[in-house]
């Protein structure tokens, strides 16, 4: 367990309290069993299609793993998904909601964990649209960002996004707490929170490609298709 205290406090009262809190609680004897189970690699794409009785809408999830919390290629990852989903002006938002009027919703989002976790991409469809053109269109958008490089602009506005994001957060007591927290979590160093910034100020536009390369393959990939299961003649 790991105690973090952010604020302002005297270290010696902060002592007592810990002391009074946390002392008496024994020291374990033997080992801890620790999780030892890691995340298997994908060697082949899957695909489900499932259905409920109360879908409003199609919907379609293409899903990737991503890599461990500590790896030097999350910064890029969420560089690409601000590119990709940082609001009506994003690449994903301007062609499916707008340009194709296929989907009222749409996403790519980093979901960064200690072992691995998952990038998805998730699009809410209109009435009349079938998950098939949902995966199309995203699979047609990540093409785009693997094959060419993103632009200086949107490269730009991308990283002022996040890190506008991450010092705002940091400005209340709950928020420095957190970024100390996910830091230890992710890297085991509570000192990494005074790099994240710096490392998505670094990210190149062929730091996005790259990774976008990399984890975006058909071996990692799961497809879901999600549908009223009244349309499914059941």
């Amino acid at each position: 367990a790991i105690l973090i205290v952010v604020g302002d406090f005297e270290q010696a009262a902060l002592d007592q309290m810990i002391d009074k809190h946390f002392g008496k609680i024994p020291k374990p004897d033997g080992t801890i069993p620790r999780v030892t189970a890691v995340e298997p690699e994908r060697t082949k794409e899957v695909r489900h299609a499932l259905t409920a009785p109360n879908v409003p809408l199609p919907a379609v999830a293409i899903t990737y793993l991503a890599p461990k919390g500590n790896s030097p290629d999350v910064a890029p990852l969420q560089v690409a998904s601000a590119i990709m989903s940082g609001g009506e002006s994003s690449r994903l938002y301007q062609e499916l909601v707008y340009n194709q009027q296929l989907a009222q919703q749409v996403q790519f989002s980093t979901d960064i964990r200690a072992d691995r976790g998952l990038l998805n991409f998730i699009a809410i469809l209109g009435s009349d649209k079938k998950p098939e053109d949902g995966e199309k269109a995203l699979l047609a958008e990540l093409k785009k960002i693997q094959t060419t490089p993103v632009t200086p602009k949107e490269l730009a506005k991308a990283k002022n996004q996040l890190i506008t994001n991450a010092i705002s957060s940091r400005e209340t007591v709950d928020g420095k707490a957190d970024a100390i927290g996910f830091a230890l979590m992710w890297s085991g160093n509570a000192k990494a929170v005074n790099t994240s910034i710096a490392e998505l100020q670094a990210v190149t536009a062929q730091d996005v490609q790259r990774v976008m390369r990399k984890y975006f393959t058909e071996t990692n990939r799961v497809v879901i298709y999600y549908t009223n299961e009244k349309e499914n003649g059941k």
